[in-house]
């Protein structure tokens, strides 16, 4: 027997060993790396979303507050933007956003399609996601993620630079906070796939971001008032005193415009309008 006739089939059984132990293998791990892609892509939206949260919630009560009823501080925890997650990024596709939902999340039947995958053989789809416990709690919307938002100081001999330059201002009353360079992260674990090797990969998907939120946001015109007659340095002497010695001067017929009720030391008027801007719009001389 010749040595041509004693490798016939080497091809085939190569492409037989190639096909079960490389390709077939492949085929079925290709859907399961793109749900995985899918999932770092909303990781890094989830981790964009919290920072940029930040700009418009904030975490703690501002300085300088005023105790009143008719203030609107916009103000979330930071479980609070996290619960938030799930529904801005993870649910399926059509569904109204809203900041309010009235219905629970359910991480069985709200999740968007490409988060779910094959992870057990012979079995349904189920959420690639994994939770955190032994029995899912679907209706938990922080049951499939881990998220940290924290505010710290500026980083770097800039950022320490500015934050002493801030602080000098404290001794005026005027406070910002200088803690608003947050850092965010939110992660995933992943199920494994059940084809051996890859049933023991214990894949983490992870998303980070950071951002400079302003320091400086009030909670409507009285607050304002509040934290910028501190910078007003005539404000010291609005007291008492002064008052006093105001109202005699204005008995002087010269010395009216001397009187409190006229000048007023450190006095801050916010939103102040033009005559011409308080009209009702579309009356007579007014866009009418």
């Amino acid at each position: 027997m010749t040595a041509r006739h004693k490798q016939t089939g080497q091809a085939l059984v190569e492409s037989v060993i190639g096909l079960t132990y490389v390709t077939v293998p492949l085929l079925l791990l290709l859907p399961f790396m793109a749900k995985l892609t899918g999932v770092q892509h909303r990781v890094e939206q989830a981790s964009h979303y919290t920072a940029w949260e930040r700009t418009v919630w904030k975490e703690s009560a501002p300085s300088r507050l005023p105790n009143r009823s008719d203030l609107y501080l916009a103000k979330k925890t930071e479980i609070d933007l996290a619960k938030q997650i799930p529904w801005r990024l993870y649910q399926q596709d059509g569904i109204k956003l809203s900041s309010t939902n009235k219905q629970a999340w359910d991480w069985s039947k709200q999740v968007h399609p490409m988060l779910k995958h094959q992870v057990k053989q012979d079995d349904a789809q189920q959420v690639a996601i994994k939770s955190h416990s032994e029995t899912p709690q679907n209706s938990n919307e922080l049951d499939r993620v881990t998220q940290s938002n924290r505010g710290q100081k500026l980083p770097g001999n800039v950022g320490s630079a500015v934050e002493k330059a801030v602080g000098l201002l404290s001794y005026t009353g005027f406070n910002l906070e200088t803690d608003q360079f947050y850092r965010t992260k939110v992660n995933h674990q992943m199920e494994n796939f059940y084809l051996a090797p890859f049933d023991k990969l214990d894949l983490k998907v992870q998303g980070s971001s950071a951002l400079l939120a302003s320091g400086w946001n009030a909670a409507g015109p009285h607050h304002v008032k509040n934290r910028v007659e501190r910078l007003v340095l005539t404000k010291t002497m609005d007291m008492g005193l002064i008052q006093a010695a105001q109202k005699a001067l204005a008995i002087i017929p010269f010395g009216k415009e001397l009187s409190p009720s006229k000048l007023k030391f450190g006095y801050v008027e916010p939103n102040i309008l033009p005559q011409n801007r308080l009209c009702t719009y579309g009356t007579a001389n007014c866009g009418g």
